[in-house]
């Protein structure tokens, strides 16, 4: 594969992660949907183009992001969560079956717990009812590992038509 196009693939998928980024600032909803679409939309370079790419991708994505997003809360759940998941499921993929949902699953509730409680202290001092942060963190266990099983099979899907592209 050609170096030019390695790199121009590079760009305008940032863009377009950058793009869903800001996009997700508008809906209230977007604090937790947008960064998950971004992580996807990184995906493909993960196997199209190695490891070094995907994680200069991730980091550029998350400086742009913390530069054009007026949601930190947003832009720090790309940083923290969903940007570089998909560069550390490699590492949990080597695990076996109920040890990896495990590390999975402790991965996710360390990053989330630790994001809301420095979201609630420092940006939003208004605390939340504890009924409803646990029913929010149930809620994110159950699209955390939707995601985990959407990974692979999106992966697929744009590797297949990136493939052409790239040759």
């Amino acid at each position: 594969m050609k170096q030019t196009r390695a790199l121009a693939l590079c760009g305008v998928t940032a863009a377009l992660a950058v793009a869903v980024m800001a996009a997700g600032g508008v809906l209230v909803i977007g604090t937790y949907i947008s960064p998950l679409i971004a992580g996807m939309c990184l995906l493909p370079l993960g196997s199209l183009l190695g490891k070094k790419y995907h994680i200069t991708l991730w980091l550029a994505v998350s400086a742009l992001s913390f530069l054009l997003v007026p949601d930190i809360e947003q832009s720090l759940m790309f940083l923290c969560l969903f940007g570089c998941y998909p560069v550390l499921r490699p590492l949990f993929e080597r695990l076996p079956r109920i040890p990896r949902l495990l590390c999975k699953l402790l991965f996710f509730n360390a990053v989330a717990i630790a994001l809301e409680a420095l979201v609630m202290l420092l940006l939003v001092p208004e605390t939340m009812q504890t009924p409803l942060l646990l029913l929010l963190l149930v809620l994110g266990n159950v699209v955390f590992v939707l995601y985990d099983v959407l990974i692979p099979r999106i992966a697929y899907l744009l590797n297949k038509r990136l493939s052409a592209f790239l040759r």
